[in-house]
């Protein structure tokens, strides 16, 4: 016994010839719109610049491909009008400080570091090549006879 699998459950049924449901309404209601300024609106430089607002506006809702901006085009429509109406929320502001002469007890005096003594002798000429060159034979000498080898000298 086989089962169908439905296949292309992403694309929207073809209602209205080539047209979706949500296209035919957008473009019924952009004609509706148009048709109403143009019949309201008596002068012609007023009218024709907002039905040329409309039917841009109702070709975007309609026909805009979802592809070039990762969404439909009423969605960011949508996040467009509500970025503009909402409040915003600024959570840092540049604070300008003015400038001026300071006091002389504002400034701290500078105190320098005390760099740590090293002390000299055997030990530590050891432990500097044992750091610098790293273990060599001729430490590992002076350890087995006692005597100073020409490394560490």
């Amino acid at each position: 016994m086989q089962f169908h699998i439905p296949q292309y459950i992403d694309i929207e049924d073809k209602l209205f010839g080539p047209l979706t449901l949500k296209q035919a309404i957008y473009l019924a209601g952009g004609a509706g719109g148009i048709y109403l300024f143009y019949r309201i609106i008596p002068y012609m430089f007023i009218k024709a610049p907002i039905i040329l607002a409309i039917a841009v506006l109702t070709w975007a809702l309609a026909f805009f491909p979802k592809e070039k901006l990762g969404k439909p085009f009423i969605d960011v429509l949508e996040a467009a009008f509500a970025y503009m109406l909402k409040d915003k929320l600024y959570t840092w502001k540049k604070t300008t400080k003015e400038a001026g002469a300071k006091k002389e007890e504002d400034f701290l005096p500078s105190v320098p570091i005390a760099t740590p003594s090293v002390s000299v002798g055997k030990l530590s000429s050891a432990s500097f090549d044992l750091d610098v060159r790293g273990a060599q034979k001729g430490v590992e000498e002076q350890d087995k006879t006692g005597k100073d080898s020409d490394i560490l000298k």
